[in-house]
């Protein structure tokens, strides 16, 4: 992979998350809560646009089964904010993008990843949106301009440094490439606006955006990188010490969950996760997943593998964020309560 530089841009996001590690190490989550009726209640937090695999295997019933109950405690707007959350015991569970996992199991945070969750492959993915008649066609016309992502250090940012890099951009050409974090709700109208030159954009809010005039892809992440997992769930490591028999019921159930959305049509998800939503009082969600086509997730029921988080290794190692060798694959994730990783 070729070297470049994450320079300032990542700068708030590594300070705020070896700042999570470091308060995770005073004590962090332990034993699982517990409601009336002895279910266990798993805190968490959604993602506007872009369905959850709590959420679908609580609407299936698989959680239920599990005596597992939901505890939302609001949005999250990336995951590296997810991680924080959960590092500093506000959730039980985060979900985010595997290179950012890795970022923070190297600082020596006691998290694992247990379940991938969202991919991309030709059918789903995401991609950089630009403007029509502004001649952006390739890298280096990204050089000076200003790239809209939904958060910094993560799965955007590691393939938009990616796709720079191969285009044969230096380190201080990359460094003119200016990142904006901005919530995708907005990042269409910014883009329109001109405030951007460029924009992540993915699941339907994207494809939304190009049913109207005026916007072309410039590139998509599997054109980069090809098909991948790209993101997964973490939890705690004292809360899996201490709570190993919840553990091992809650991956088993967002498992199943990931291998019926696999197993289903896109429209049975969309109709079941709408009433779902309906039912909890967030029926103005619904025309988000409109367009939504599917988890991308290319393992059955989300099974983990070396190469999800190696590819993201090697992108920190070459960005200086992390030193080569200092963290291992396999301090990163388990497929320890993954029934599908059982039995193969």
């Amino acid at each position: 992979m070729p070297s470049l530089s994450l320079h300032s841009r990542v700068v708030a996001v590594a300070t705020s998350l070896l700042l999570g590690a470091a308060l995770s190490a005073c004590g962090g989550a332990g034993g699982a809560a517990t409601n009336a009726d002895g279910d266990t209640v798993i805190r968490y937090q959604s993602y506007v646009g872009m369905l959850n695999v709590m959420e679908l295997a609580d609407a299936l019933g698989y959680l239920d089964e599990a005596d597992i109950e939901l505890d939302r405690v609001g949005d999250v707007q990336g995951g590296p904010e997810g991680l924080r959350a959960l590092t500093t015991d506000q959730v039980d569970v985060a979900g985010a993008f595997q290179g950012a996992i890795a970022k923070v199991v190297s600082t020596g945070a006691p998290i694992t990843a247990v379940l991938a969750y969202y991919g991309s492959h030709d059918d789903v993915n995401f991609s950089f949106v630009v403007r029509q008649g502004d001649d952006i066609e390739g890298p280096r016309d990204l050089i000076g301009k200003k790239v809209a992502v939904n958060t910094l250090g993560a799965n955007a940012e590691a393939v938009l440094d990616t796709y720079l890099a191969e285009g044969g951009l230096t380190e201080k050409e990359i460094a003119q490439v200016t990142l904006v974090p901005l919530p995708g709700t907005v990042s269409e109208a910014s883009l329109r606006k001109k405030q951007v030159d460029a924009a992540f954009m993915s699941g339907s809010a994207r494809d939304y955006a190009l049913q109207r005039p005026g916007l072309d892809v410039l590139f998509s992440d599997v054109e980069v990188v090809g098909p991948y997992n790209g993101g997964g769930l973490a939890l705690h490591d004292r809360f899996i010490q201490e709570n190993p028999g919840a553990v091992g019921d809650l991956v088993g159930a967002l498992a199943k969950a990931v291998v019926w959305s696999q197993d289903h049509s896109v429209e049975e998800v969309r109709d079941l996760i709408g009433d779902y939503l309906e039912e909890d009082g967030r029926g103005d969600q619904k025309e988000a997943l409109g367009l939504w086509r599917g988890t991308g997730v290319s393992t059955e029921g989300g099974v983990l593998r070396d190469e999800d988080f190696s590819l993201w290794l090697d992108w920190l190692v070459a960005a200086g964020e992390i030193k080569k060798g200092s963290v291992e694959v396999d301090d990163i994730y388990t497929n320890e309560f993954n029934p599908y990783a059982k039995e193969k």
